[in-house]
């Protein structure tokens, strides 16, 4: 019963992908929306959505994007996610803030998603979304516009970084901490040590995100009071570092959000960096910029 069982469940999910790509399309055109994006990893046969395009652009979600590069059209992008496991919502989020980071997409644009629960190898969902009308901060901001911010291979590791930490924590104990993602000097105006820097007279190579070994120092000086600061580049400036931003007007932290978001948010609003905070005490992973929250993700389910 049970082997007979299995194969039933993996051929419903197959109908279930291949039902929502050929419909997903279909409506995109009754609707007139030219964009749609896909979870490229919940799609065995990628072949399938070539298959049902017209003249529609992609923009390919990926963890990997030279797994994609055979199916990338002139007109198609792909938006590179971190790897740690997300919700449906939280990689919606997440992606359309990329893609509009990478140029690939307009604050304004409508976008159809076809997305899933990460992980299970199978698109179940369809969402229609568009950032300006569906997302408090791109209603009032536009980071098109916003000249000098972070590049999104820097901002993606970092949410990486964050979304680890959250879920994994530091000898069994929450992490709570910030990431300050910006250009050197309008960092340095921002902040001061409340320690002797521990990243300062080590070579840059030594002290960059994308070093696994320095990422698992970081989380060790996660557990001092204070900031990194990180430039542009992905190398660690300094840990340790006390925000010194006061708040304006331009600052909203949601209610229930303590020190920590609101030095963030107002390191934001007098630079164009992006903060980056780890909540100590939920694990939600907040970002950041001109002051306000732009995107919340849950702490991933630790497997």
């Amino acid at each position: 019963m049970v082997k007979r069982g299995k194969p039933a469940r993996a051929a419903k999910e197959t109908v279930e992908t291949r039902l929502l790509v050929k419909h997903g399309f279909e409506l995109a055109r009754e609707l007139r929306i030219r964009r749609v994006l896909v979870i490229a990893e919940l799609i065995t046969d990628r072949r399938l959505v070539e298959k049902h395009r017209r003249n529609e652009s992609l923009i390919w979600v990926a963890h990997d994007r030279e797994s994609l590069e055979s199916l990338i059209q002139d007109k198609d992008h792909c938006v590179e996610m971190p790897k740690s496991p997300t919700g449906r919502m939280d990689q919606v989020t997440l992606a359309l803030v990329i893609a509009i980071l990478n140029g690939a997409l307009k604050e304004s644009e409508t976008v159809l998603c076809l997305i899933g629960v990460a992980g299970s190898r199978r698109l179940d969902n369809l969402l229609i979304a568009n950032p300006r009308r569906d997302f408090a901060w791109f209603a009032q901001h536009s980071i098109s516009r916003r000249k000098g911010l972070p590049d999104s291979q820097a901002f993606v590791r970092l949410i990486e970084i964050a979304l680890k930490f959250s879920a994994e924590g530091r000898e069994g104990k929450p992490v709570g901490t910030v990431f300050l993602l910006g250009d050197s000097d309008e960092l340095d105006r921002l902040a001061r040590p409340l320690i002797l820097n521990p990243c300062a007279g080590h070579p840059q190579k030594h002290r960059s995100i994308h070093d696994d070994d320095f990422v698992e120092t970081m989380r060790e000086l996660s557990a001092l009071d204070g900031a990194f600061l990180i430039n542009q580049q992905g190398v660690v400036e300094g840990a340790g570092m006390y925000l010194d931003a006061p708040a304006s007007k331009k600052v909203k932290v949601r209610k229930g959000l303590g020190s920590r978001h609101l030095a963030a948010a107002a390191a934001t609003a007098r630079s164009k960096s992006l903060a980056i905070v780890i909540s100590e005490s939920s694990g939600t992973v907040t970002v950041y910029s001109a002051g306000t929250e732009v995107l919340a993700l849950n702490r991933p389910v630790r497997h």
